[in-house]
């Protein structure tokens, strides 16, 4: 805490130098510390990021990533959360809204972040339930740093936005790459008294003419997910009755790790396309009303993995209701699951 209130003290020269870029650290609330990584991305005038969260809930990792508002005030940097735009929760996100005051100290990469936070109910409902303080702890590492932050980011396609990587695209984006060699363009400058070039200086080669019927490109094939749904068996391995308009789903790989790929339909329409299954969960939310009051949800095996069956838990979350359920499939059957509206 003394250190704190040292950092808190000094004067932030923030203007004089670079905040943005990639921040791992925690949160720290006494009796426990949470994983949490920030980006700071835009320019002196405005800045914005990302925030990602990370806690454990019944076992399993939780993760949720949202915008954040930042702005420089005198002698601190002063931090929102924005919308959450990810999560793979286990449980109904609640609105919950952080906000934190840091002081900054040290250049480049020995640059650190600290202060305190708070965070505030959303629901007049729940006030005080999620309501907590503590302090945030952040270092600045390298601007290409891999963290779940980034690897998110580049996976939604946002990383590319964020203005310490942008220098970096142009720069690539700016490079051109000649196609002749150093010989060849002494060729292409040699003229004769006419200024025109002289046929004897130039070598001709023979180029081969394709043959009528060789192919001239190759076209990739993109296998289509559950190419052959309507093929294979399925198995409907429970019934589970649910109440709620909205349903959250989680697959995990079932046991070891093998590379297991599922795709995952709801009435026939593809909601997950060929994703591999590993001990982090695949998450989505599914809107059941005007669905219907029965509901078939099929696992389809997109390969057998390493070890066959492909296999796979789900998770699936109706309120407070929580059901675990184990598949298998293989290239001639398909797990399924019935959802039933409770009337």
């Amino acid at each position: 805490m003394k250190t704190l209130l040292i950092l808190l003290a000094l004067p932030l020269q923030v203007f004089a130098q670079d905040l943005t870029g990639i921040w791992t650290g925690f949160l720290d609330m006494g009796d426990s510390k949470l994983p949490y990584e920030l980006v700071i991305s835009g320019d002196k005038k405005s800045l914005s990021g990302y925030s990602l969260m990370t806690f454990t809930f019944n076992g399993i990792e939780n993760v949720g990533l949202k915008t954040m508002e930042i702005k420089v005030k005198r002698g601190s940097i002063a931090i929102e959360d924005g919308e959450l735009i990810y999560d793979n929760y286990n449980t109904p996100p609640r609105k919950v809204k952080l906000y934190g005051s840091l002081a900054w100290v040290g250049r480049d990469s020995n640059m650190t972040l600290a202060g305190t936070f708070q965070t505030r109910s959303l629901d007049m409902r729940a006030l005080n339930e999620n309501a907590f303080k503590g302090i945030i702890h952040l270092k600045k590492t390298r601007a290409f740093a891999q963290t779940n932050l980034t690897a998110k980011l580049k996976e939604m396609d946002l990383m590319k936005d964020l203005s310490f990587m942008k220098p970096a695209i142009r720069k690539t984006e700016d490079k051109t790459v000649s196609t002749k060699t150093p010989k060849e363009s002494t060729k292409e400058s040699k003229t004769n008294s006419r200024g025109t070039i002289s046929p004897a200086s130039v070598k001709t080669k023979n180029i081969s003419q394709p043959k009528e019927n060789q192919k001239l490109e190759k076209t990739a094939v993109v296998a289509v997910p559950a190419a052959e749904v309507a093929s294979r068996e399925i198995e409907v391995i429970q019934t589970v009755v649910f109440k709620s308009d909205s349903l959250i789903i989680s697959l995990y790989d079932n046991g070891e790790i093998d590379g297991d790929t599922v795709s995952v339909l709801l009435n026939g329409k593809i909601i997950i396309a060929k994703q591999g299954l590993t001990a982090k969960p695949v998450t989505i939310a599914i809107q059941t009303s005007g669905l219907g009051d029965s509901v078939q949800l099929v696992m389809y095996a997109e390969n057998l993995g390493r070890i066959p069956p492909n296999s796979g838990l789900l998770i699936l979350q109706d309120g407070i209701e929580r059901y675990r359920i184990r598949f298998t499939g293989d290239l001639q059957t398909n797990s399924a699951i019935i959802l039933k509206r409770k009337r």
